[in-house]
């Protein structure tokens, strides 16, 4: 359980939503339809579990998840600056073994706290666990209609050779043993109950990126 909470920190803070995977192979229309997807049809229904769970958390609860979301804002914010500086270290012309080393170095204190933080949270993860699962039902409902709807849409903007690498790589994820995929449900556990609440706000485009043209024309 320690190792898995762990492990869902440590992504969470460097991935965003499981929904946008391969966004960036995608359009600015494609882009923009696939969040409009998400914001009529997923996000309503992950707001109002979530909204079910935060009424069920006691006050002292309440106060301490909050705490433990401004620590994750926080080392959210230390991932990304030391990302930015590896990536001026890369433009500079490092070796792989420096960035490497620059790497190792930048991230150990960050692991740490998030070691910290991960066995914080285990005693609410076990004291809140009949709420936890009861608030993500519906999000459990709707699932595998979303993933048919996000498949449809991907295999229409992708190209063949994409698309054939994400099945590939989705039925790789199918074929998880057990403990692996007990792990994985506690992960998406952890990010339901760590969430905002709140999407996130499109950033804005990096200068001199250039968007994939639709496949739509």
């Amino acid at each position: 359980m320690k190792k898995s909470i762990l492990i869902t920190l440590a992504l969470s803070l460097i991935v965003t939503l499981a929904f946008s995977q391969k966004t960036q192979k995608l359009s600015k229309a494609e882009k923009a339809e696939m969040r409009a997807y998400y914001e009529e049809k997923v996000y309503p229904v992950k707001k109002e579990a979530h909204n079910q769970f935060l009424a069920g958390l006691s006050a002292d609860d309440k106060a301490f998840l909050e705490t433990k979301r401004g620590e994750k804002k926080v080392l959210h914010k230390e991932v990304r600056t030391a990302k930015k500086d590896l990536k001026a270290l890369k433009e500079e012309g490092k070796s792989k073994e420096e960035l490497k080393a620059a790497r190792k170095t930048a991230m150990a204190p960050i692991r740490e706290k998030q070691k910290a933080l991960a066995v914080s949270m285990k005693p609410f993860m076990e004291r809140n666990q009949g709420l936890i699962e009861t608030s993500i039902a519906p999000i459990k409902d709707n699932k595998e209609m979303w993933k048919e709807e996000k498949d449809a849409m991907l295999e229409e903007f992708l190209s063949a050779e994409d698309n054939a690498k994400r099945e590939a790589k989705q039925a790789k994820k199918s074929e998880k043993s057990g403990e692996k995929a007990n792990k994985g449900g506690e992960r998406k556990k952890l990010s339901f109950v760590l969430w905002s609440g709140e999407m996130k706000k499109k950033g804005p485009k990096k200068k001199g990126a250039k968007g994939k043209r639709s496949k739509k024309g």
